[in-house]
């Protein structure tokens, strides 16, 4: 019988070790490689983030020019105006980038958004006034004229009254003359936070977002050049569905420029208690931006509120 040699089982060992060895050290270093590449993306995607929330703030920048330019024009704001001219993807050089490098290989950054009036949509916090003496009630006029906009979009008109109820829950009572009671609940700012309403689901939501808003004022007006044929109907009584497409249709051509002239084709008293606060022009406005820079995209939605002096940002979210 053959015995067998020690060396070569010494010598097999030792391929083994060898093996095992650069096996452990191929691991480590593909691991140190992986860090190094999670690392060096975590700091890219830093980079691309701080520069894309720059090329945001050059946006609403560029907007309250806009706003401002066009309040020192004319008095009235309606949809032919430059504010209103959506802005498509519009790629971005260097230059706009504050200088930051795009790599060709990168996606391109670029930038698309929109401003909307926010007078056009029905202002659910005006379903509650505030009198001369402080007392805070629901507004009678401004619910019936949210009753007939959920009519107009299929929704029930009882919702109007779950909205107004809560809207009412979140106001101050007075109950010095320096001091206010705490509220029970916080007042609403998004249409989103209808969702803690009963009744009210994201379908209901979806269906409310373009034609109402909440605004921190109660007593704003609605522009009748900017608004739907939807939020006009409700918001004048005399008027039906029909006959707001058609001023709407006819306002495409030649904008309102007193309400006389509104009323004159409506046929009645737009001005009535029973009706909601018309305007020619907005204080009021929502621009939403969407920026693609690197491997960031970035959704936003800002509330700006012109003034004759300035335009200021009253809130910003992120979608």
């Amino acid at each position: 019988m053959r015995r067998a040699d020690p060396a070569q089982g010494q010598r097999g060992v030792a391929i083994i070790s060898v093996l095992l060895t650069v096996a452990l050290a191929t691991i480590i270093v593909s691991g140190l490689f992986m860090r190094e590449h999670i690392t060096v993306r975590s700091v890219q995607n830093r980079i691309d983030l701080t520069q894309a929330r720059w090329i945001e703030r050059a946006a609403i920048d560029w907007s309250k020019v806009i706003l401002a330019a066009d309040k020192k024009s004319t008095n009235e704001t309606h949809l032919g105006e430059p504010w209103a001219v959506p802005v498509l993807d519009t790629r971005l050089d260097e230059t706009v980038t504050a200088g930051a490098k795009i790599d060709e290989d990168a996606r391109a950054a670029t930038l698309s958004g929109q401003m909307i009036d926010a007078q056009s949509r029905f202002n659910l916090n005006s379903l509650v006034v505030t009198d001369t003496q402080g007392g805070v009630g629901v507004s009678i006029a401004n619910l019936a004229v949210f009753k007939r906009l959920l009519s107009y979009l299929d929704q029930p008109e009882s919702l109007a009254d779950v909205v107004a109820a809560r809207i009412l829950a979140a106001q101050p009572t007075p109950t010095t003359e320096d001091s206010d009671e705490p509220v029970a609940v916080l007042p609403m700012i998004r249409v989103s936070d209808l969702l803690a309403l009963p009744g009210v689901d994201e379908e209901t939501v979806e269906i409310l977002s373009d034609y109402v808003i909440f605004l921190p004022r109660q007593d704003t007006a609605i522009n009748i050049n900017t608004a739907s044929a939807e939020v006009l109907a409700a918001a004048v009584k005399e008027l039906d569905l029909p006959g707001a497409r058609r001023l709407v249709t006819d306002r495409e051509r030649v904008y309102f420029k007193d309400l006389a002239d509104f009323n004159t084709k409506v046929g009645s008293n737009p001005q009535s208690e029973e009706n909601a606060q018309l305007s020619l022009d907005s204080d009021w406005f929502l621009v939403r931006g969407l920026i693609r820079f690197g491997r960031v995209e970035s959704l936003t939605e800002t509330l700006l509120r012109r003034e004759p002096s300035k335009v200021e940002v009253i809130w910003q979210r992120r979608l």
